[in-house]
């Protein structure tokens, strides 16, 4: 691995990714947390995780990572629905669209673009972005499926987790028994299913995007992305400029460090030194730049 110095310049990161957004024929896009964090919606914010879950800050948790890989046996199945449908509910219904997508849309629309996302925010969608540009490579919060896999088919789950939420009992942090969220087919325990039964169809897509970027002047422009999942976007996003003899890749990070991780963002492999530009600094910062650039809104 490489740690070719990183710049800490939004003027200097708006400044080259004009530049590179002009030139590209191809635009590939990366978004990991981070972009969902420069907008606002972290689940390292202390003070939001204290005004949602305050009963889990009290037992002693500070942020929201700390829940997210829990795995079932660290839950009761009631604890579990009252984590699911509260998170879900904040993240879809109470936390708004943000303007920073928005104005990330403003800037590529007019060009040949695709985004792949590790984010389950649903942020892209609701910012307009066309459903056949983007790939949520792991799924989204708003189906539901049967634990028991009696059948193939999801749902959309907002009512039900609606009424489980509605029905928590505070003081212990638990959905009762009769809320929990079922199977519709069989009556087994119904499960958040990230990934819907379109998954391969958009999946394919995005394949279709990437090989057509093989012999054309690609920007590979990775926002907002760490170490938590490196093999959606960022191992990938190093191996297609390597391989891909007019790619560039340009990295936009301001050090979003998931536990446990101390700058991961500057690190790249060293065989793609000449081909990647490093910016240590935050995302929203830079778009904001380029859109008071070309004066859009």
């Amino acid at each position: 691995m490489n740690t070719k110095e990183s710049i800490h310049s939004p003027a200097a990161a708006a400044e080259e990714l004009s530049r590179r957004l002009q030139e590209a024929d191809k635009i590939l896009i990366g978004a990991g947390a981070g972009l969902s964090a420069a907008a606002g919606l972290s689940y390292l914010d202390r003070d939001a995780f204290r005004t949602h879950f305050p009963e889990m800050a009290a037992l002693g948790y500070h942020f929201q990572y700390e829940l997210v890989g829990m795995s079932d046996s660290d839950w009761t199945r009631g604890r579990k629905w009252a984590y699911w449908s509260t998170h879900i509910h904040y993240v879809r219904r109470v936390f708004p669209q943000a303007s920073l997508y928005s104005r990330l849309l403003n800037l590529v629309q007019d060009k040949d673009f695709f985004v792949v996302t590790s984010n389950a925010d649903r942020q892209f969608m609701r910012a307009g972005f066309p459903f056949e540009r983007l790939f949520e490579y792991q799924g989204h919060y708003d189906n539901m499926g049967c634990s028991e896999h009696c059948c193939r088919h999801t749902w959309n789950n907002e009512e039900l987790l609606e009424e489980a939420r509605t029905h928590i009992d505070h003081d212990r942090f638990e959905v009762p028994e009769e809320y929990i969220p079922k199977c519709p087919y069989c009556g087994a325990d119904a499960e958040i299913c990230f990934r819907g039964e379109n998954y391969k169809e958009l999946q394919t897509r995005y394949i279709d995007f990437v090989e057509a970027c093989a012999d054309k002047n690609t920007l590979l422009l990775e926002l907002g992305v760490g170490f938590n999942t490196p093999g959606v976007i960022r191992w990938p996003f190093e191996r297609l400029t390597y391989a891909f003899p007019h790619a560039h890749l340009v990295r936009i990070n301001a050090g979003y460090k998931e536990p446990g991780f101390d700058q991961g963002h500057i690190e790249f492999s060293r065989e793609i030194t000449d081909k990647i530009s490093v910016y240590d600094t935050d995302a929203a910062e830079v778009i904001d730049l380029l859109t008071k650039e070309t004066s859009l809104p």
